[in-house]
């Protein structure tokens, strides 16, 4: 603690003040005559305008002492403890408020009020009495009574009034001069020699008083002790050296020297003494607090810290509401398109259909589209174009349609519009013409001009439609019937569309009981060098028409009507048969098969087990196999999932996260599940030659693959560019259209010498 002159302060003595708060007795001992002297003792040096205690029972707010304070206030403050907080929080400094917190079974606020520029020594004295209450519920003091034995002798008394006379000077003497009268007394009462003031810390001693020593530190620290009193005989003088401190704070150490050593009551005394320099030291310390904390510098930094944090909390809650933003966009749009997707289509149906059988209002109209001969698109130009098709599509529905209806993308190439308050076929006849019109125009696909039409179905609520799913099932079916009546029609739904062929979900079951959903295989090689080091199986459904259809095409049906399982099981079987027609050709070459499946079957151990027997059945390693699981999907798996994935591994069959990256979670995937290979999706792929951001993602997935120790297999490779930047970053192994498309069994075998 530095030495620095005090200001002086006006001609009511702050310390006598204060040691007058400090002999209040408790709240509940204490009678009108002290809570009078003590509204006395505080007016003195600031005239109050109002005071009172408060406390908080059971039955709500209670007034312990109160002085002019008038009823409407009162009853402003309220009676419960979260409103009684929060107006007391709102008094106004400026009009001279002060509220101050009590640790104390019957009193938990101080409150009073004075003028204003008297408000930092109200602050002090409210907060000596504080701590005065506080006292009085611990037994605690700040400074300690003097001894009985100073109180009954007339000649202690007089030492004691000339120790108080100097410390009622405190506050109007610099704090050096101070000290020199204290000294001069303790030299005619004690015959001290010498009297010195020190603060002691592990690195180094400060001298409080005199401003020079005649002995040396190392001298010095021999005689202090941090907690208990020293007495020694030195160097021919007796050395008395207390400490001064308060509970856990350290103040200084008093060292004074005699010739002859002080009697018991010399010593008792200096007890005494040290209790008032103990307490006149507590006083400044709490004083220059409050001056720190109220210099308009300390105020300034505390507005800018403030500042700070506040724009810093703006930011941070900004940033937040956009995630949400987003992450509630991306669960209910189509990320290709930006289009509302099945849920967020699904949900606005349910609200129309809820007003239509409310309040009777007009119907609505769904029109089903698909885009004839996509998968011609796809195998001609590539899945880029397949997509720029798509959104360009997209774009143009969305200028046929009023203010009140709604475009939605389903999955592949399969678009629904809902019409609001059109249900007879003046209203959607406009439309129609519109979509087919706008439809018909060329579109431009990586500098190619090419021309497309749409089956259209379209389907009407009535008073016999018993949900909305019943609709939407209605207007597939004549799209379907569209498709059959030669494509790029429209067709209006009715009962000959259900009568014809059967439905979509029909037409699959028979499909798979036929054995029309076969195994293609796309080849996946080391780009380094173009060996071949695996296949993924990719599904396609061979009509009764003779088409060859993807597996986007279908995939969603067979989730949505519950024959994935059993699809993903046939494929299964189908692959094991074609790798035993491989395994003699192949040699000595090993490869790897990776086989896209839903992760419904890592529910149980049964179903992973149906698996497993596929392949022992069939005569074939289940080494061979890696088994793919989209990212997002296994996401949403319970607890057994993980168990499931342990129990494939265990058989030699190796994990793979397929289409990474377009989750939620992709990191936590990454240490969550027990995966050996990473699949980036190809919309990274198709986009990272003009997007830093998704450039910058693959090299990433690079570098947490070579530290994990997984294998990264890049999807989606459409040409030669794409495919020596991989190699430029350090890509192991990719796939794509530009290496090779999908192929039948037949022609993979001449492939297989390639493998390592």
């Amino acid at each position: 603690m530095s030495v620095q002159p005090t200001t002086p302060h006006d001609s009511a003595p702050l310390l006598a003040i204060v040691s007058s708060i400090m002999d209040f007795p408790a709240p509940g001992a204490a009678s009108q005559e002290d809570y009078g002297r003590l509204l006395g003792q505080l007016g003195k040096l600031c005239p109050l305008r109002h005071f009172a205690m408060l406390g908080l029972t059971n039955a709500g707010l209670h007034w312990v002492y109160e002085h002019r304070l008038d009823e409407d206030f009162k009853q402003q403050l309220g009676r419960e403890e979260p409103r009684l907080t929060e107006q007391l929080t709102r008094l106004d400094e400026h009009q001279g408020w002060c509220v101050q917190a009590v640790e104390h079974g019957e009193v938990q606020w101080l409150l009073a009020c004075a003028a204003p520029e008297h408000l930092p020594t109200l602050r002090l004295l409210l907060e000596c009495l504080a701590k005065r209450l506080h006292e009085t519920q611990t037994g605690a003091q700040l400074a300690g009574q003097a001894s009985p034995l100073m109180q009954r002798d007339p000649h202690w008394q007089q030492k004691i009034e000339k120790i108080s006379r100097i410390m009622r000077l405190a506050h109007s003497l610099p704090q050096h001069a101070l000290l020199s009268q204290l000294e001069a007394v303790l030299r005619q009462m004690l015959a001290v020699s010498d009297m010195l003031l020190i603060r002691l810390d592990s690195q180094r001693l400060e001298k409080l008083y005199p401003a020079q020593f005649s002995y040396g530190d190392d001298f010095i620290r021999a005689l202090c002790h941090s907690t208990n009193g020293v007495e020694r005989y030195e160097a021919g003088q007796y050395w008395y050296s207390l400490p001064l401190r308060q509970q856990q704070q350290y103040f200084a150490h008093l060292l004074i020297n005699t010739a002859q050593p002080l009697e018991t009551d010399d010593r008792l005394f200096l007890d005494f003494l040290r209790h008032q320099l103990t307490l006149l030291l507590e006083l400044k310390r709490v004083r220059q607090q409050l001056d720190d904390i109220h210099s308009e510098e300390s105020i300034n930094q505390r507005l800018q810290q403030l500042r700070q944090t506040n724009l810093r909390l703006q930011k941070q809650l900004k940033q937040h509401q956009e995630l949400e933003r987003r992450l509630q966009f991306n669960a209910l749009h189509d990320p290709l398109t930006q289009l509302p997707n099945r849920a967020l289509l699904m949900n606005h149906l349910h609200h129309a259909m809820t007003r239509y059988r409310r309040y009777q209002t007009a119907g609505f109209t769904l029109i089903f589209i698909d885009v004839d001969h996509f998968k011609q698109v796809n195998d001609a130009l590539g899945h880029g174009a397949g997509d720029q098709l798509l959104q360009e599509l997209s774009r143009r529905l969305q200028s046929c349609i009023r203010q009140n209806d709604m475009v939605a993308r389903l999955g592949g190439d399969e678009f629904v519009i809902y019409l609001d308050n059109s249900q007879q076929e003046e209203d959607v006849s406009p439309v129609l013409n519109r979509l087919v019109g706008r439809v018909s125009h060329p579109f431009r696909l990586q500098g190619n001009e090419l021309s497309i039409t749409v089956s259209l179905g379209v389907a009407s609520v009535s008073e016999q439609t018993t949900d909305i799913s019943e609709l939407l099932h209605q207007a597939d079916l004549a799209m379907y019937q569209a498709k059959r009546n030669g494509r790029s029609r429209i067709v209006t739904y009715s009962e000959a569309c259900r009568d014809h062929t059967g439905s979509p979900e029909e037409k699959l079951t028979r499909a798979l009981r036929e054995g029309r959903i076969v195994p293609y295989f796309q080849p996946v090689i080391r780009l380094e060098d173009s060996r071949l080091t695996g296949l993924e199986v990719m599904a396609r459904w061979i009509t009764e028409e003779g088409e060859l259809k993807d597996a986007f095409d279908f995939i969603p049906l067979a989730e949505q009507c519950g024959l994935i399982q059993e699809l993903d099981r046939h494929i299964l079987s189908r692959t094991c048969q074609q790798l035993k027609s491989w395994l003699p050709a192949s040699g000595r070459s090993r490869f790897k098969i990776a086989i896209n499946l839903s992760g419904k079957h890592l529910a149980s151990r049964e179903q992973v087990m149906q698996l497993v027997n596929i392949m022992e059945e069939e005569g074939v390693l289940p080494s061979y196999f890696i088994f793919e699981f989209n990212e997002r999907e296994l996401s949403r798996q319970n607890v057994d999932s993980l168990t499931s994935l342990h129990e494939l591994r265990a058989k030699g069959i190796q994990i793979s996260l397929d289409d990474f990256g377009t989750g939620f979670s992709s990191l936590n995937a990454l240490f969550h599940f027990p995966v050996d290979y990473i699949k980036v999706d190809d919309s990274f792929t198709h986009r990272m030659l003009n997007s830093p951001k998704d450039l910058a993602l693959i090299r990433a997935m690079r570098d947490i693959c070579q530290d994990l120790d997984f294998t990264l297999v890049v999807e989606g490779i459409e040409n030669q560019q794409q495919l020596q930047k991989l190699i430029d970053l350090g890509c192991t192994m990719g796939q794509g259209r530009h290496i090779s498309p999908p192929l039948p069994g037949a022609d993979i075998t001449p492939l297989l010498g390639q493998a390592n």
